[in-house]
């Protein structure tokens, strides 16, 4: 195993790089950064911290070395770093709180068991998305994994082409984009919902004290609507506009 560390100060950003392998984010628990490489070429991986920025990037192609061969990293960091994490073929785990977070990985399944304060970006083919809340924007694109969010503080995005999302509480704008992916918020605190699907459903709770201007497009879907009226909703209202345009899904509006 291979082991550097590094002594830090202010806020950390990373950039870590590989190939096939899986990759833990971890907090270092003070003012250091701490990388563990085991397996494959560990020896060859660039791993360099200019002030607070870190770079691990495996070798090269002009470098001769091997290059994608399987290597199992963990990334040891202090609480609000903000980072970006490519994997080619592996799971990736958070387990800090994080300032920001790009992830994007073919086949492997991405888990943050923490909280991330800003922006959260996610792209991969096959792999499952599993996280905590999100204190900014969302963006997630996959082809057929599935994706679970707790409360997202921002705008949500999800593109996918199979992949189902479930997510507890948004409280910007969502949009979605999809193929046959079923979609469910479990509370819609925002302005806007656009979605845009072939077959897949959409499930949206919403809560009191809206007003919803809905615009839904279908051949063959049709809309399940269980709002119900609160005895105290009487104040000012907050507008909701729907926007679902679907070839057979199904839109269903029930009240938080």
């Amino acid at each position: 195993m291979r082991r550097e560390v590094f002594t830090v100060s202010g806020n950390v950003t990373f950039e870590l790089i590989t190939g096939s392998g899986d990759v833990e984010v971890l907090s270092s628990g003070g003012e250091e950064v701490i990388v563990e490489l085991r397996g494959g070429p560990e020896s060859d991986y660039t791993v360099e911290l200019n002030g607070s920025d870190l770079v691990v990037r495996p070798p090269s192609k002009r470098s001769g070395k091997r290059r994608f061969s399987s290597t199992d990293i963990k990334l040891y960091v202090p609480e609000q770093a903000a980072g970006e994490v490519r994997v080619a073929s592996g799971d990736v785990i958070v387990g800090t709180d994080l300032r920001e977070l790009t992830v994007a990985t073919a086949s492997g399944d991405i888990r943050v068991n923490a909280t991330v304060g800003g922006d959260f970006g996610a792209k991969t083919a096959s792999g499952d998305i599993k996280t905590r809340g999100i204190g900014g924007h969302v963006l997630i694109a996959t082809a057929s994994g599935d994706v679970t969010i707790e409360d997202v503080g921002g705008d949500l995005s999800f593109n996918s082409a199979s992949g189902d999302l479930r997510a507890n509480k948004v409280a910007g704008m969502v949009e979605i984009k999809g193929v046959s992916s079923d979609v469910s918020i479990a509370a819609v605190s925002g302005h806007t919902v656009r979605a845009r699907t072939l077959s897949g459903d959409v499930r949206l709770r919403v809560p009191p004290g809206r007003t919803i201007d809905l615009d839904m497009q279908t051949l063959s879907g049709e809309v399940v609507n269980r709002l119900t009226r609160s005895d105290d909703d009487t104040g000012p209202k907050k507008a909701l506009a729907i926007s679902v345009k679907t070839v057979s899904g199904d839109l269903k509006l029930e009240s938080v």
